[in-house]
């Protein structure tokens, strides 16, 4: 039985979805094909009718991921009122270094989740997550109302922050939540 070009687009956004949830989860080593595909609800032989290689879903993956947090982002920055837009970021950055957010079984952030492993992925990840980045930073700018330079600054501090207090959560919490506190604290002493 032949399945309809709507329904294999389906499929394979939904094999895309399963792949962006489980590479946060687990790296993009620590996920096989026959995982991915059994996590889709399909068979493993499956995989080949909707990709070439494993290193395109891995780059498909990452793409997704960027798209659905980029999206975010700009809803900010879209914002048109100044002070609702400023509430808002203020509001996404206290989300961002929190607890909950430390916390999630997988890093919502693509940044966070992938930035120490994509340097050794295939050129086609590398340049979906550099491709993200760009986008991604280039929203932060809008809605923070910063020029890049001082946007690229601050986010990264916030990227760090979540990175390192995650890397520290188990074995240290005290350490991991002075991390999260540290960050929530803006560059003119008040906290957000």
């Amino acid at each position: 039985m032949r399945i309809t070009k709507q329904r294999a687009a389906e499929n394979r956004g939904r094999v895309v979805d399963e792949a962006a949830r489980l590479f946060r989860e687990k790296g993009f080593d620590g996920v096989g094909v026959a995982e991915l595909m059994a996590a889709a609800g399909m068979t493993h032989g499956g995989f080949y009718n909707h990709f070439g290689s494993k290193d395109e879903v891995e780059a498909a993956a990452c793409a997704r991921l960027f798209e659905n947090s980029v999206a975010k982002v700009a809803a900010i920055a879209a914002e048109s009122e100044a002070a609702a837009r400023q509430a808002a970021f203020a509001a996404y950055r206290q989300r961002y270094v929190s607890a909950a957010t430390r916390d999630a079984t997988a890093a919502s952030c693509p940044m966070v989740a992938f930035a120490g492993d994509v340097s050794r992925q295939s050129q086609g990840v590398r340049d979906a997550y550099a491709e993200g980045l760009n986008a991604y930073l280039d929203a932060f700018a809008r809605a923070s109302g910063a020029e890049r330079a001082e946007a690229l600054r601050n986010f990264s501090a916030l990227v760090g922050a979540l990175t390192l207090a995650r890397s520290v959560a188990a074995s240290d919490p005290a350490l991991s939540d002075e991390i999260l506190a540290a960050a929530r604290v803006e560059r003119s002493g008040d906290a957000i």
